[in-house]
């Protein structure tokens, strides 16, 4: 059983946290839906992984099964729809957090945090970096974004303080799980600080305080 809790993410911050880190890309084809199950398939690189999602009274069960590339490319094909997006995983605390930048069929910005138990769920406290959470809404997952398209995204307010705490967490020694094909770059914190606050500083209401 995996329970998930879902945000939006600024666009600057998810662009900081790729260019930091690196992300391999990714491609899930929908199935059309089906009561209290959906199916669908995910392409990583050259990795197939089809995927049957069941819904309980206690959260979602998924079981995957790994495909060869070519076929998962077939199935691709023939679902209802498609999302692609590329993923970084970020550690945060003692779990780590997925980042997904999705270009099309829609721009969007989430961040995914998935948890054992509903409780477990509840307990966590979303740092100052993450956008407004999304969980209950299903207009923002991959699956709606993949069959209905996306409708407007709603800004989302940038702070000083969320991009310090963003970069605190970008800064940690702790590894991420290994990532297909790291494309991590390193890149200088400190610019990217100054272009972001320049980013902040343009969008900041009229009469609003520096």
């Amino acid at each position: 059983m995996t329970v998930r809790r879902r945000f939006l993410l600024a666009p600057s911050f998810a662009r900081l946290i790729r260019r930091e880190r690196g992300g391999p890309r990714h491609v899930e084809g929908f199935f059309p839906q089906q009561p209290e199950r959906s199916a669908w398939v995910r392409l990583e690189e050259d990795r197939g992984l089809l995927v049957l999602t069941t819904a309980s009274p206690d959260g979602e069960v998924e079981d995957e099964t790994e495909i060869p590339g070519a076929q998962a490319q077939a199935l691709l094909a023939a679902c209802a729809g498609a999302v692609d997006y590329t993923r970084t995983i970020l550690p945060l605390g003692d779990r780590h957090v997925l980042v997904d930048e999705i270009p099309r069929p829609g721009v969007l910005h989430l961040v995914t945090v998935a948890f054992a138990t509903e409780a477990e769920a509840r307990g966590f406290g979303p740092p100052e970096w993450f956008g407004p959470e999304v969980t209950g809404d299903p207009r923002y997952t991959h699956r709606s974004i993949a069959l209905r398209g996306l409708d407007k995204v709603p800004e989302i307010p940038l702070s000083d303080a969320a991009l310090n705490r963003l970069i605190d967490a970008l800064d940690t020694r702790v590894p991420a799980p290994a990532q297909t094909r790291g494309d991590a770059v390193g890149v200088n914190l400190d610019e990217i600080e100054e272009a972001m606050l320049r980013d902040m500083a343009r969008i900041r209401p009229k009469g609003t305080p520096a």
